[in-house]
């Protein structure tokens, strides 16, 4: 691997390995279950009928350490979202394997341009914009269709892109004493979830936990940390593949 393209691997694994940590220096509001509406047929004169019984939920403690345990279980997972870092946005698409060995992240930052980083089959790929390669000193970038290819890099981008990197820099920044001891309902995305919020309210962080898998749907920043990440595809295959050789260009 050349000079050419170290720099800029680096920063992206940096910058990637820390995005779920940004989110969850807290711990989107809640809201209430959906009222029980009167049952199709019954004439608008009845009398309403009375609400479904009210499941009771978890103790946000349990929460969390039920979907912690989930998260780190889990073969492979994929978020989107967008995270704040010195007051500049970030828009982040991650997919990849709890392992490392199969990863697909684009991240966006504004002026900074746009960036792809693929890592699969033991080799790992950059896509970028003129952008990017200009904020990383690249005097003549490459083309933006195109992957640059890293195969040297592949041990350390294995490790910075794995769905268990990510998952234990998350979670170590929430404990169960942060959290509130108030648990809410909300549907995220077509899920119904739990929501636990950090205790000094849902603007300093919030937690969206599926009810049926206790599987994190969403991620909210707080005050200090804004942003948010929601997630899907825990345990599918997410079909992360090399690109075509015909995209593929050796770093100069």
């Amino acid at each position: 691997m050349t000079n050419r393209t170290s720099g800029p691997g680096r920063r992206i694994a940096h910058v990637a390995g820390a995005v779920a940590l940004v989110l969850l220096a807290g711990c989107t509001s809640s809201t209430s279950p959906p009222e029980a509406t009167t049952p199709p047929g019954t004439a608008a004169t009845a009398a309403p009928t009375s609400p479904a019984p009210t499941v009771a939920a978890p103790a946000a403690a349990e929460i969390l350490d039920r979907a912690k345990a989930n998260a780190i279980r889990a073969t492979s997972a994929a978020f989107t979202g967008r995270v704040e870092q010195g007051g500049v946005e970030m828009l982040v698409d991650f997919k990849g394997t709890s392992d490392g060995s199969a990863s697909d992240i684009t991240l966006t930052s504004g002026s900074a341009g746009t960036a792809r980083v693929l890592s699969v089959g033991g080799a790992v790929y950059i896509q970028a914009d003129a952008a990017f390669w200009k904020g990383q000193g690249v005097p003549s970038p490459f083309p933006a269709e195109k992957f640059v290819k890293v195969p040297a890099a592949a041990a350390q981008f294995s490790d910075e892109f794995s769905l268990n990197a990510l998952v234990d820099e998350a979670f170590a920044a929430v404990t169960s004493a942060q959290l509130s001891d108030t648990v809410s309902s909300e549907v995220v995305n077509g899920v119904d979830t739990w929501v636990v919020t950090d205790a000094r309210g849902a603007g300093e962080g919030a937690l969206h936990v599926s009810k049926d898998r206790f599987e994190v749907v969403r991620f909210s920043g707080s005050s200090t940390s804004p942003g948010q990440l929601d997630f899907s595809s825990w345990n599918a295959d997410l079909g992360i593949t090399a690109p075509p050789s015909d995209q593929v260009v050796a770093p100069g």
